[in-house]
């Protein structure tokens, strides 16, 4: 692929010189000749082959060759795939048919597609407005493969794309450092009392010369100098205040730079001069993993000078001290010293330093030391003699008395961490106002410890343990008496603190049986899990004030749940009298509760039954209420909201169960008329459970309506006032359509059912009253009529967009381009969205229509049939699946007995259909 476009490169450069000889460098030409002649292709032939074309080479104006490069690579590829064919019939004569098919290596497409795909890239490229010898250019240096992971600090400004190169036509604004020369294009701008507006190429002799101006020199000056040289002349002609005087660079010039050493890609390379030294590196890709990004050398003529991205790390403003003038030279030598570092640092990496640098400009340029580094010793690990050696480096000497070590090539430094637990503290825990860790600086003893903890009120201070880890990881523990301790520190009780010690008072509740009552149902306040213990004398009548006393529906029967206390699995229920408790507190009746009791008051509702009546209808509240004493039909109404408009007072059905006892029940039905105050002539009674239903007037309905927006003569409301009234009858009633509406692109929404939106044309349905899109219209629907639109939407996914457009441009993966009738989907993806990406499935081009249709790729045989555009358009190309491999299925071992049984009975059924033939003959 490289040495194709290489070839279409010098061809170019060859023939451009035909038309303009005095621009084009003689080596360049002498260079293109030769690698034709490599190539094993004749210039003469090739000559004559485009003559057959129609394409006469020696009056092609320079201008024209982008138009026809198209032609012109596809006559080397011809060319190119007939030699080997030419060469493989002269050794042997091999039969067509018995020849094998050549198949290019790794699946990659033949050449000549290759050199089409690159000439396609190359026409984009110079279609969008740069030179051609710059698209050239990055088509060779255009590396697909993925750059591996930076292995030295700073290889990642390449390895990641953090820098880019600028393109000539690329809206850079220059800093005033950079250095103009011949072929740079300035454009100059005066507004106020006097008014000019011109743009100038920079010559080879190096000056410009406005219209009655004398010449002004411009080569080998910094534009910063060069705008106050040019304010200065032209005030001489021209009125103005400074800040109406404007200089700005239009269009760099393109250079050459020659790039050798340890990069991914060298060579000569074709760039803007607004590029630095650093732009010509991400070019070329970058140092490699043996390259050098501390040494790296500018070479202009005799000069050279010094290039150091960590310098430019430090201060990005470096690099306008490394503009570059055509033929100017890079050269990237092999690192000679990488130092590794590791541990507790900011940034462990391996980095590279020059003569002078060593252990401390290694910290520095790690980020520093980490605040849990340990300083006492560092590890560096080192080859000597052919034997990798461990060296211990005392790191806080050297800081402190500002020396420094030499590292050497190859050397690993290790900073360790600080180990994290804390060993010189003793704990408390429990029963203490402060529980924690106390240093053993000044907590030396237990007394100590306790004064520092703060005993709780609650605390048991009779009984302590003390837990002592020994150095084997043994433990032990102790029962410490408190008391004794507080009273005489410094006993043989008061114990001396070691590390790890720790010390836990427990409270005094934790030695003492705790309980619980609850008491639930018919009292004011329910009271869950209430603290009670076994010396508590808690009667019933007590516990029943406890709650708030009874409520008004509570029918005088408690029932107590209670668990038994040497099995608390089983239950036993206790039936008490609210009454005699209440009225005789002394009796036995007012029974003492014990832990873990459950009282619960009845209530009167626990035994009745909640009848109910429904409603429903044409009422305005339908629902299930709650049945009444001697209810009637006209109450339940009134519950129910009262009747709506629509509703048949003359059709009132109330259906009802009738319930006898010990005999099956029975549904009834009644029909009622009610007058307009919902009453009956007799009252009628509603019983428990009835279902009453309001019947709607037949046929009663209320206006029907639909909406019309945008490009209708009478856009608005609209009521459906025939059945079946369609998507044309309201359109007409409407005026018609306006002459900027977009029939295409009309959109229905229809809010019954929540169906949402519905593909439909419009165009079609005003042309043909009995088309398909012609919809029956139902309330709620919505008709949306645009503007005509002049834009068509491309989505950038599985395309080549972001090579060749800004991201400003493209909007949530979304490019918005004029419409251009007549052309279908894959023109636009080529002509705005540079071809199809790696993963594109070009079958699956796809054209959403604005009206919601959506129109696919077709295939016709060989051949693909790319969807028609229309304005509003949106086209969206698909990806290919991806591919899952097929687990293998296993083998299972073959049934012998059922296949010999199938064999059978396939034999018995052709022997019966024999039998059965013979029979008719």
């Amino acid at each position: 692929m490289f040495t194709r476009c290489l070839l279409a490169g010098a061809l170019f450069c060859l023939w451009a010189s035909v038309g303009n000889a005095q621009t084009t460098d003689p080596a360049l030409i002498q260079q293109a000749r030769q690698e034709i002649q490599r190539r094993g292709l004749d210039e003469t032939e090739v000559r004559q082959r485009l003559l057959q074309r129609g394409i006469d080479m020696d009056h092609v104006k320079p201008e024209q060759l982008p138009q026809l490069q198209d032609t012109i690579l596809q006559v080397i590829s011809e060319l190119e795939a007939e030699k080997p064919k030419q060469t493989q019939a002269k050794p042997a004569q091999v039969s067509p048919a018995k020849q094998p098919a050549e198949r290019p290596p790794n699946g990659m497409p033949p050449p000549g597609q290759i050199a089409r795909d690159r000439a396609e890239e190359i026409q984009q490229k110079v279609k969008q407005g740069i030179s051609i010898e710059e698209a050239i250019s990055e088509e060779l240096t255009r590396d697909t493969t993925t750059l591996p992971p930076a292995q030295v600090w700073g290889q990642h400004l390449f390895r990641d794309k953090s820098l880019s190169v600028f393109r000539t036509t690329n809206e850079v604004k220059p800093p005033d450092s950079y250095v103009l020369s011949s072929g740079d294009v300035i454009t100059i701008s005066i507004f106020g009392a006097s008014q000019f507006d011109s743009q100038f190429e920079i010559g080879r002799e190096g000056y410009i010369q406005p219209s009655q101006m004398p010449k002004i020199f411009l080569k080998g000056i910094r534009l910063g100098q060069a705008k106050e040289l040019l304010r200065s002349r032209f005030a001489q002609f021209y009125r103005f205040a400074p800040e109406q005087f404007a200089v700005s660079l239009t269009t760099a010039r393109s250079i050459t730079v020659n790039i050798f050493g340890e990069t991914v890609n060298y060579g000569s390379f074709s760039l803007s001069a607004i590029n630095t030294a650093f732009n010509a590196l991400v070019a070329a890709g970058g140092p490699t993993d043996l390259g050098s990004v501390r040494n790296i050398k500018v070479i202009r003529g005799k000069e050279s000078k010094r290039l150091d991205i960590y310098v430019f790390m430090n201060n990005p403003a470096v690099q306008y001290d490394f503009f570059l003038e055509d033929n100017d030279i890079i050269h990237v030598p092999v690192a000679e010293r990488v130092i590794g570092i590791r541990g507790a640092v900011r940034r462990p990496f391996r980095y590279e330093l020059t003569d002078r640098e060593n252990l401390i400009s290694l910290l520095d340029f790690a980020g520093g030391l980490q605040a849990n580094a340990y300083r006492e010793v560092i590890q560096i690990q080192r080859f000597v003699d052919d034997k990798r050696v461990l060296m211990d480096v005392n790191l806080k000497d050297i800081l402190a008395n500002k020396q420094d070590f030499t590292l050497l090539n190859g050397d690993e430094v290790i900073v360790r961490a600080i180990p994290s637990p804390i060993e010189n503290t003793a704990s408390i825990e429990g029963a203490v106002e402060l529980p924690g860790q106390y240093a053993l600086d000044e907590t030396r003893r237990v007394s100590d410890l306790l004064k520092r903890g703060v005993l709780r009120r609650e605390a048991r201070t009779d009984a302590a343990f003390f837990l002592r880890i020994n150095a084997d990881n043994t433990t032990r523990l102790i029962q410490l008496d408190v008391n004794a301790i507080l009273a005489a520190p410094g006993s043989a009780q008061d114990l001396l603190l070691q590390p790890k010690d720790r010390l836990t008072i427990y409270a005094q509740g934790r030695y003492t049986d705790e309980g619980t009552i609850s008491i639930v149902g018919a009292v004011r306040d329910t009271i869950m899990n209430y603290p009670y213990t076994q010396d508590s004398s808690l009667t019933l009548q007590r516990a029943i004030l406890l709650a708030g006393g009874l409520r008004p529906d509570a029918n005088g029967i408690g029932l107590i749940t209670r668990n038994k206390s040497d099995n608390i699995r089983e239950l036993e229920y206790v039936e008490v009298d609210l009454a005699a408790a209440f009225d005789h507190p002394d009796s036995p009746a007012n029974i003492v509760l014990q832990p873990f009791d459950r009282l619960e008051i009845m209530s009167r509702s626990s035994f009745t039954d909640t009848a109910t009546v429904k409603i429903s209808g044409a009422v305005r509240q339908p629902g299930l209420f709650y049945h009444g004493k001697n209810m009637n039909l006209r109450e339940a109404l009134l519950l129910a909201g009262g009747l709506k408009l629509e509703a048949a007072r003359n059709r009132v059905e109330v259906y009802r169960v009738q319930i006898r006892e010990n005999e099956p029940t029975r549904a009834v039905v009644a029909r009622v008329q009610v007058d307009s105050n919902m009453n009956t002539p007799n009252g009628f009674a509603i019983l428990p459970y009835d279902e009453i239903v309001v019947r709607t007037v037949p046929e009663f309905e209320f206006q029907r309506f639909v909406e019309v927006q945008g490009e209708v003569r009478y856009p608005g409301r609209y009521a459906l006032i025939n059945d079946n009234e369609t998507l044309v009858d309201i359109i007409n009633r409407a005026g018609g359509l306006s002459k900027e509406a977009f029939a295409e692109g009309a959109s229905l929404y229809r809010v019954e059912g929540q169906k949402g939106f519905v593909v439909t044309d419009l165009a079609d349905a005003m042309r043909n009253f009995r088309s398909t899109h012609n919809h029956i219209l139902k309330e709620g629907d919505l008709i949306r009529v645009p503007k005509r639109e002049d834009l068509v939407t491309i989505r950038t996914a599985n395309t080549r967009a972001f090579e060749i457009i800004t991201a400003p441009l493209i909007a949530n993966g979304l490019i918005n381009t004029a419409y251009t009738p007549g052309k279908r989907a894959d023109w636009y993806i080529h002509h705005y969205t540079a071809g199809f990406g790696k993963n594109a499935k070009r079958t699956r081009v796809t054209v959403e229509q604005p009206n919601g249709k959506i129109n696919h790729t077709r295939n016709h045989l060989f051949f693909k049939s790319y969807p028609k555009v229309t304005p509003g358009s949106t086209i969206t190309v698909g990806s290919k699946p991806v591919k899952e491999k097929k687990a293998e299925k296993e083998k299972k071992p073959l049934d012998w007995d059922k296949a010999f049984t199938q064999i059978l009975a396939t034999a018995a059924t052709l022997a019966t259909v024999v039998v059965a033939v013979a029979a008719l003959k």
